[in-house]
């Protein structure tokens, strides 16, 4: 059961619930896909020079991989594998789906990774040399692993977590377990499993309350261990940290590191005034890429936190147009893992009372004049036939639209006519008399089941 009543904007995240608030599910949007901008930021200046104070890091690709520019690396390669299984529902409650996630990352290892840490790769090969269910081949290398050398306490579980915040909104107990065995997979010293909750915990808690907070998960964690995590977050804020935030592979410094570039990254403001979202996260990732070290794994733990305070929308637009990466996917679609997850899986078409998106499965209330549409997010992804980009902007109350590419000019005449694409599916959009341009499957065409990306 909630350790807390269930809050009047949450639903029961269970397929066929009523929708989510649509702030609740714009900041479940924005986890990993602003996660994916700090991680493609920080991709040129891993464990190189970084950006001095009065440089702007840039989106250049390169690094260690090497990746074009907006590629993500392994952080949010990692993340996507924990999301797809997140996605379908379950809560992250059972071995059936550790299981699932550990054969994951196991296809990963060899199909597709472009970059792997060095204990999780060690216990990707242990876990290769060993017999039984995928999960418990896992723990079982982590734990050898462990005993050998003392040491897994690396930041590779900690980057991977921001999307298990999304997992139980209102239930923090729930989304605690989930972040400490989702961890324990690959890193199982108790420091990164801490470190998971504090940062999941915080994530939900963006989420639902709009509130950056590292330190409300502490009384989640051992009574033992609780004095130095307060300790080494309070340090993390300050000004001037004791601690050396560069050398940021161990999970602590790493979480330091993120926390630090999120709370420093603005100046104190009078009570009641907050910084806009989009000018914290641009503000953020940059102070975080300029920490050094880790940068991509700093940046995107860092992101994870700031999109679920913030939403989709604080994310800089040639920042969410730019970032893709492995398993083929672009921004779009992280979004609508982000919303699968928070809302207990992809909603289906026909059931009552709702409005499910065609392309993402996003359940809305249902608006019998405009049966069928497109969701406001997916909405933001359309482009004309070339990719193009476009703006879509009613014209008046009762109805007309036009279309701008990004540059502010006036978009093809095709566009203009009502045929548009989202990642190359023909669309129609229209007028809506109760504003913004409705976007929906061509005439004829009925919705299908959406299969989590």
């Amino acid at each position: 059961m909630p350790d807390q009543p269930l809050r009047p904007d949450l639903a029961e995240t269970t397929p066929g619930a009523r929708p989510l608030d649509r702030g609740v599910l714009d900041r479940a949007s924005g986890v990993l896909l602003a996660q994916a901008a700090g991680d493609a930021l920080g991709v040129p200046y891993e464990f190189a020079e970084p950006p001095a104070a009065d440089d702007l890091p840039v989106m250049r690709g390169g690094g260690l991989g090497p990746y074009a520019p907006g590629e993500w690396s392994d952080d949010t390669q990692m993340s996507v594998v924990v999301a797809r299984v997140a996605a379908r529902g379950g809560g992250l409650r059972s071995e059936a789906e550790l299981d699932e996630i550990a054969a994951g990352f196991e296809a990963w290892r060899t199909g597709g990774a472009s970059d792997v840490g060095t204990q999780t790769a060690a216990v990707l090969a242990g876990a290769g040399r060993r017999a039984g269910a995928p999960a418990a081949r896992l723990r079982a290398a982590a734990a050898e692993l462990h005993a050998a050398t003392g040491r897994t306490a690396g930041n590779g579980a900690l980057m991977r977590t921001g999307v298990v915040g999304l997992v139980a909104l209102d239930d923090r107990a729930a989304t605690a377990a989930a972040a400490r065995v989702v961890a324990e997979l690959t890193h199982p010293d108790p420091l990164a499993g801490d470190s998971c909750v504090l940062w999941s915990e915080a994530v939900r808690l963006a989420v639902v309350e709009r509130r950056l907070d590292v330190h409300a998960g502490l009384d989640l964690l051992p009574p033992e261990r609780r004095a130095a995590w307060r300790g080494w977050l309070d340090d993390a804020a300050s000004a001037r940290p004791v601690s050396d935030l560069r050398p940021n592979g161990f999970t602590v410094t790493a979480l330091q590191a993120a926390w630090h570039a999120i709370i420093r990254s603005v100046p104190p403001l009078p009570e009641g005034v907050e910084v806009p979202g989009r000018v914290h996260v641009p503000l953020a990732l940059a102070a975080a890429v300029r920490i050094g070290g880790d940068t991509d794994t700093v940046a995107a733990i860092a992101g994870a936190l700031l999109g679920a305070r913030y939403g989709e929308d604080a994310v800089p637009a040639v920042w969410a147009r730019a970032v893709h990466g492995w398993p083929g996917l672009a921004g779009r679609r992280l979004g609508a893992l982000g919303r699968a997850t928070a809302q207990g899986g992809p909603g289906v078409p026909g059931t009552p009372e709702q409005q499910v998106c065609p392309l993402c499965g996003t359940r809305e209330p249902f608006f019998e004049r405009y049966a069928g549409h497109v969701c406001g997010w997916c909405s933001r992804w359309v482009t004309d036939s070339a990719g193009r980009p476009v703006g879509l902007f009613n014209t008046s109350f009762t109805g007309g639209f036009t279309a701008q590419y990004a540059d502010g000019t006036t978009a093809s005449a095709e566009v203009l006519a009502g045929r548009v694409w989202v990642d190359g599916r023909p669309l129609r959009a229209g007028e809506a008399r109760f504003g913004g341009t409705v976007v929906q499957l061509p005439a004829g065409e009925a919705p299908a089941a959406v299969v989590v990306p």
